[in-house]
């Protein structure tokens, strides 16, 4: 099922880009915790843990199915069920934001909800995974709307890094090779 294939893919290449972003802020300026949005059964947060043991994790999906999975595969990580829209974390609860592949489920009329809710809860970095083209930014694009969150970034005082997601980061999808980006924002 799904949420079985979801667990297993936490080896899938973009998720090394992830993983060296995460370590290259680490071994700038350790922190203590992590928040994944949107972080269905684990996948990246395994990752996490295989290279950064010490991080605290925590994982937020809307989906309880997804979130018991989790439970079973990171047993010492803390999971909630939630929406990302109104995240149940006091201000500044974590070290760093991770939202791979979410935000662009988000509504026109809810993106500000989400990324105020990813500041507010976030002490120092957010990081992105979604599309963005400029000639077609702030459309829908298929099933998901494409956004400039580097931009946003940027209007709320954060500096921004912006990478491009390759063809070899996400084989066997053309709409990430064309239109992925990591994005990187620091308060």
């Amino acid at each position: 099922n799904w949420v079985e294939s979801y667990v297993l893919s936490a080896n899938h290449p973009h998720r090394q880009l992830l993983l060296d972003e995460i370590c290259r802020i680490y071994a700038e300026e350790p922190f203590s915790r992590i928040l994944e949005v949107g972080c269905n059964t684990g996948a990246n947060l395994i990752r996490i843990h295989e290279v950064l043991p010490m991080i605290r994790l925590v994982g937020l999906d809307v989906s309880d199915r997804c979130i018991n999975k989790a439970r079973e595969y990171l047993p010492t990580a803390f999971f909630k069920v939630a929406d990302y829209h109104v995240l149940p974390f006091p201000d500044e609860y974590v070290d760093c934001v991770l939202a791979d592949a979410v935000l662009m489920y988000s509504n026109p009329d809810q993106i500000d909800q989400a990324m105020k809710e990813l500041d507010r809860v976030t002490k120092k970095y957010v990081i992105i995974v979604d599309r963005w083209n400029r000639s077609e930014g702030g459309k829908r694009n298929g099933h998901v709307w494409m956004r400039n969150y580097s931009l946003i970034l940027r209007k709320m005082g954060y500096s921004v890094k912006k990478y491009k997601i390759e063809p070899q980061d996400w084989p066997n999808s053309v709409g990430w090779q064309k239109y992925g980006v990591v994005v990187v924002g620091k308060k």
